[in-house]
């Protein structure tokens, strides 16, 4: 029985609020690539808010949600007894991921190779906190320090200032790997790819959910402890998809794709 009340006490303290921003902010996710699914693997003409040409999705909304997403990870780096572990779990699922997707791409031509994306850039990000968590509690005498949080902030710092500047040399270089940075391509490289993210300004994007979460989240509890049923009972599915964020992400195109290939062959999608 005692047990039992504390694994019940501990759940009532997860913080939920972040699984439930996190599932959301994936559950747009999904919704966007089955809009672009239909729209351009498909050739429906649908959905035009995801064209290029539409600057309030991916000026405002798109990044949205990945700010969302990619800050909460930061913050919950804080909740982890071992980052070191969670990056190298990290890199070899993106790792993975990419070798699927450059052979689907190679085989179907589906546009859809990954070379850097969100989860390479939660490998970096990840890594480099843990490298940072491991330096401060040997330098600093513990976590938390004053001159930890100077630090991060300065890394936050940093990497906006680089979004200051990278627009200098968008569409200038022709390699097509300077997008792992956040520079795009010239028109003429050679980089076809299904998703991507750059490390500016998202490593910094991180580190302010890491330095969030260092004073928000010092005791790593719910900051809604008293949050009604109701509440709890809409947000539900939300807050699954956010602590399943790694399997949802990795599964969701293979369903969505096999959903409506089946949909045409049966004669449903022309």
């Amino acid at each position: 029985m005692t047990g039992a009340k504390e694994t019940a006490g501990k759940a009532n303290t997860r913080a939920f609020e972040l699984d439930l921003l996190r599932g959301f902010a994936i559950f747009m996710m999904v919704l966007h690539h089955f809009a672009y699914d239909l729209r351009y693997i498909f050739e429906y003409d649908v959905f035009s808010f995801i064209s290029a040409n539409c600057d309030w999705f991916w000026a405002f909304l798109h990044p949205f949600f990945i700010f969302i997403f990619v800050a909460i990870s930061g913050i919950c780096c804080q909740f982890s007894r071992n980052n070191f572990k969670r990056s190298l779990k990290l890199l070899i699922v993106a790792l993975g991921f990419t070798a699927v997707t450059i052979t689907a791409d190679h085989f179907l031509n589906l546009g859809c190779s990954i070379y850097f994306n969100i989860l390479h850039l939660l490998f970096v990000s990840t890594f480099l906190f843990a490298v940072f968590d491991h330096v401060e509690q040997k330098k600093c005498g513990g976590r938390n320090s004053r001159n930890g949080d100077a630090v991060l902030f300065l890394i936050v710092m940093f990497f906006f200032f680089l979004l200051n500047g990278i627009h200098y040399y968008h569409y200038t270089i022709h390699s097509g790997f300077v997008s792992i940075l956040g520079i795009e391509p010239h028109p003429d490289s050679v980089w076809t790819v299904g998703d991507e993210i750059g490390l500016i300004p998202w490593v910094g994007v991180f580190f302010l959910g890491v330095l969030i979460g260092r004073h928000v989240y010092k005791n790593k509890e719910t900051l809604f402890p008293k949050a009604p049923k109701a509440v709890h009972a809409v947000s539900k599915p939300f807050e699954w998809i956010g602590r399943n964020s790694l399997l949802v992400y990795i599964l969701h195109q293979p369903i969505i794709l096999g959903i409506l290939y089946l949909l045409k062959y049966v004669g449903v999608l022309k």
